[in-house]
């Protein structure tokens, strides 16, 4: 019997970082399908600014990431 794929979830990271026209602090939020959080966060450092700081906010239900037609692996800004 093969074995079963790990169960993704939606995880929120927060990145923010210096906004480079106005220098002001700016927030971003995404959304990355990941088995769990640390993969998230490398996710969504792949394809943040190098010197953006990021963190795990949250997760969205497994209902809304099925709307949103989110896929394993995934990352989107929200």
């Amino acid at each position: 019997m093969p074995a079963k794929k790990p169960k993704h979830t939606a995880f929120t990271v927060a990145v923010s970082a210096m906004d480079e026209t106005s220098g002001s602090l700016v927030l971003k939020v995404y959304v990355a399908m990941a088995p769990d959080p640390n993969a998230a966060l490398d996710a969504v450092r792949a394809v943040a600014a190098p010197d953006a700081a990021a963190e795990l906010s949250g997760t969205l239900s497994d209902r809304l990431a099925s709307r949103l037609k989110l896929r394993a692996g995934e990352v989107r800004p929200i």
